[in-house]
This record gives structure tokens, C-alpha cells and sequence, in this order.
């Protein structure tokens, strides 16, 4: 999952094309056990994030939350495609645990910055291949809303799920990682690839911010 962000506020919005995680998290009162994993792994991400603790300690905690939940090795590896170091096995490794701290960070900085955006679970469909598609909608600050679809697999031996897919308003979040990559590495390699993104997001947290002390500017 990104996750969106996919993968897009933050990696968020640098990554995915909206916020893959809300500060409130809904699901109908019946509702089947993916859906209440979704809402389950949205509040729980969420007030992780949010709590009264410093940035690094909540970027861990969130990093590890994540971990438990969305592949992100995989996700690291979809992205690079016929680009990974098949005989670099260092590269790869460090480039995966690269980006897992950037989603972590991007995430959890994203959060931080934007409490106030809601995600209602409104239902789900069960797949042939024995996943559950978790269909949900995010409302914006804005009031904008967007339709997150979550792909979800059961793990037998404990009874909880993965995230293995996201995709935000139609767009899929690891090919659009993927596209992201391999127009970040016709200008960079592999190493600088999370440096350069790191870069972007900054930047655009700047202009973010710059914007909003415009907005708020006596007149």
C-alpha cells in the first residue's frame, strides 16, 4: 500500500497522486474482516504518526507498521524492473532499505502536516485468486474525494492481511513508482534515485508551506 503513494502531501503527493492514509478511518458495522483490516491499519497508521512525539520516533514507528503490512521490498523491486542490479546484490538491498525509510518519512511527514483527512471503507469483493479488493473513499481537506481500491491477501497462519496493491482515482501506485523511476534515472542511478526524491519532496513542502503562510497573509 503506499500507498499510494502510490506511493503522493509528501510522498503522497511527490509519489502517488493523492494521500493513501487518513486521520479518520471508517467501515461499516458489519462489515467483512479485510475491510475492517483497511480501516484497522488507517487509524492505527494514523495515530502513530500523529502522536505528541518527536519526527524521528514517529517515522520509526510508522516505518514498522508499514513493513508489517505492505511489501515494500517488492514494491522496490517492481519499480527498478529490468533495471535491478541482478549482480549487485548490495545495491539492491541498499536500495530497498532506502526506500523504505523515504515512504516512512513521506508518509508520516505527510500525516503530521495534514490530520484532517477521512477514509470511509465502503465495501469489498472477493477475487478468484483468493485476495479481497477493498474498495474505500478519501476526502480531502478540500472536500474532494477520491476512490482508493486496496488489494488485500489473507496470511493463513495468523489470521491478518498484506496490502499487495493501491491504486488512487484509477491510478496504480507501483506502475506509477515504476514511471516515476525510470524518468528519475535517466538523470541519476540507482543511489541517487531516494536522494532525488528526497529533494523533490522537500521542495515541494516548501511551496507548500510558502503557499499556505500566503493564504493566511493579513490582506
Amino acid at each position: 500500500m503506499v500507498l499510494v503513494t502510490i506511493l503522493a502531501t509528501g510522498l503522497l503527493k511527490a509519489v502517488l497522486p493523492a494521500p493513501f492514509l487518513s486521520a479518520r478511518a471508517d467501515s461499516p458495522a458489519k462489515s467483512e474482516p479485510a475491510e475492517s483490516y483497511i480501516a484497522g491499519f488507517f487509524r492505527a497508521t494514523v495515530e502513530t504518526a500523529v502522536a505528541p512525539q518527536s519526527d524521528e520516533y514517529a517515522t520509526k514507528a510508522v516505518k514498522g507498521l508499514l513493513l508489517r503490512s505492505i511489501r515494500l521490498d517488492e514494491t522496490a523491486r517492481y519499480m527498478l524492473g529490468r533495471l535491478w542490479p541482478t549482480d549487485n546484490n548490495e545495491a539492491g538491498s541498499r536500495f530497498q532499505a532506502d526506500f523504505q525509510d523515504f515512504v516512512a518519512e513521506a508518509v508520516t511527514t505527510g500525516l503530521r502536516a495534514n490530520p484532517t483527512l477521512a477514509l470511509e471503507v465502503k465495501g469489498s469483493r472477493s477475487r478468484d485468486d483468493g485476495s479481497t479488493l477493498v474498495l474505500s473513499m478519501l476526502t480531502l481537506p478540500s472536500g474532494t474525494a477520491l476512490p482508493v481500491d486496496w488489494l488485500v491477501i489473507a496470511d493463513p497462519t495468523n489470521g491478518t492481511f498484506q496490502i499487495t496493491d493501491i491504486t488512487v482515482a484509477g491510478i496504480n501506485a507501483a506502475m506509477a513508482l515504476r514511471s516515476m523511476t525510470e524518468a528519475s534515472l535517466a538523470e541519476t542511478d540507482i543511489d541517487g534515485l531516494i536522494p532525488s526524491w528526497r529533494t523533490a519532496l522537500a521542495r515541494h513542502q516548501q511551496r507548500s508551506m510558502a503557499g499556505a503562510d500566503g493564504a493566511n497573509a493579513p490582506q
